[in-house]
Order: C-alpha cells, then structure tokens, then sequence
C-alpha cells in the first residue's frame, strides 16, 4: 500500500511505498523536498481523551458569553456570526465563513507545522470555489487578518499563493 499525499511546494497529489514514511522525498512535478508521512493503520490509532480545559469551554449550551456578544456587537453585527450547523453541512458557506481555516494554514506554515498546515489546506479542498476566493480575498488584501502581522508580507504571500495554486 502506497502513502498518498499533496507536495507541500507544489499542491500535487504524490504517493510514496510505505517503507519511505518519515523520511524526505523529492516532488516528481516540482523537484521540493517534502516530508513524507508516516502509514497509519486504524489498528495502531490511538484513542485520544479531550483536553480538560477545552472540554469545559464545550460544554455550553451554544449562546455566546456576554463577552463575545459584545465583540459582535464592536464588530457591528447583530446576530451570531457563525451558524450553529457545521461548515461542511451548509450550503450557504462564504468566503469569510472560512476566513479562520487560511489564517490558521499560514500560522502553521510559519511555525513550520507543515502536517498541520496540509490538514487545513484538505479542509478548504471541501470548499472549493469558495475557498479559492478567500484566499484570493487574503492576497488581494480584502481580507485582514492582526494575526498574520508576524509573518514577512513576501512569506505570507508566498504561503497564500501556494495555497490557491494547491485548491486550483
């Protein structure tokens, strides 16, 4: 069985035999350098127990904390601003619905998180279009976002680059 995944340069979906997990491979298309994941068998997953602390901050009734209701209210808006139904289970998703994904792949691009990055960048593949335009709406300069301060403009742009070229 082959290891299946998408060239961290490139975007383009590779394979590697089994035996190449964890170490580095050259991208048949582009020639980068990629790390190239370890096989995982659902025999050998690990059943995980949620964080103590993010478990208490789930276990709301799904209202907004005074808090937040006043940031919505700073922000101008009105209504909650994020539907209670999953992202993947909407037909209305907008750009800015998805915002938060390609701010949290280039924070993860930029601590070098790369497997991370790669899940994120799966995630927006789900929204296709949409996620092309909220990229777009980041190199465009529509969307801002303080958090992506911390990293060089010409880095940042190289991951948001990377990024439409890896949903195109």
């Amino acid at each position: 069985m082959a290891i299946s995944f998408r060239c961290q340069h490139c975007g383009k979906k590779v394979e590697a035999p089994d035996s190449a997990g964890g170490k580095w491979g050259r991208c048949p298309y582009c020639k980068q350098a990629n790390y190239i994941p370890m096989p995982v068998s659902d025999d050998e997953l690990l059943e995980l127990a949620p964080d103590e602390d993010e478990q208490k901050g789930n276990q709301g009734t799904g209202t907004l904390t005074p808090e937040e209701q006043a940031l919505i209210a700073e922000m101008g808006h009105t209504a909650p601003v994020a539907s209670s139904i999953p992202l993947e289970h909407r037909k209305d998703v907008k750009p800015s619905d998805i915002y938060h994904i390609v701010v949290n792949y280039c924070l993860a691009m930029a601590d070098g998180k790369l497997e991370q990055a790669q899940m994120y960048a799966d995630e927006l593949e789900n929204f296709h279009g949409v996620a092309i335009q909220a990229v777009d709406d980041f190199i465009s300069g529509k969307a801002i976002e303080p958090a992506l301060d911390k990293i060089p403009t010409k880095v940042l742009q190289g991951f948001l680059n990377q990024l439409r070229k890896f949903l195109a």
